[in-house]
Order: structure tokens, then sequence, then C-alpha cells
């Protein structure tokens, strides 16, 4: 992969999660910096960044390369237990049986 084509593959990462970020934590992230996982292991881009208001709290926006879409978002519990449940999908133990 050329340095133009990560650029551009950053750039677009870094703009869907963003958007991502603001739809389901009603907040704003910052990239600091990512990686880029090699084809072989993974189709992964690793975003690192924070969401304003916290600085110095690390999170995490994983951008599936191949796909070309977000697949998820880490960081501290309060972070994630932030997140918009009308965005997310419940898991089998959060839900009640009826």
């Amino acid at each position: 992969m050329s340095s133009t084509e990560k650029k551009e593959m950053v750039e677009n990462a870094t703009v869907l999660a963003e958007k991502f970020i603001k739809q389901h934590y009603n907040t704003d992230f910052v990239l600091k910096d990512y990686e880029i996982m090699d084809s072989s292991i993974s189709s992964t881009l690793y975003l690192r960044g924070y969401i304003t208001g916290h600085e110095d709290v690390l999170i995490y926006v994983y951008y599936d390369y191949r796909k070309k879409e977000i697949s998820g978002a880490g960081g501290p519990s309060w972070f994630i237990d932030s997140g918009n449940p009308k965005k997310h999908i419940p898991s089998p133990s959060s839900t009640d049986s009826q």
C-alpha cells in the first residue's frame, strides 16, 4: 500500500470514526495516532484518540479497511457504557426473559 493510499484510508476512517462516536456516544472524537494491521493478520486500522473533555483517556475506534466500515470502539467502561442504547444491539444476558 502506498503512502498516498494509507493517508486516504486514514482520512476516510477518521471521518467515519468521528461520525460513529458522535452517533453512538454523543461526543467528539479527536484522532491522536493510528496503527494499520498487516492484511495477513487482520484488516483492521486502529484509530487511537480521545473524546472532548477527556484528553487524557485513550479511546480506540476499529475500522475494517476491507469492508470500509467501523467495527466498534473501545475504551474505559464508563465510556463504553455511556453509549446510546438505541444504537447498540443488546447481548442476550442483558435482556429480560419473559
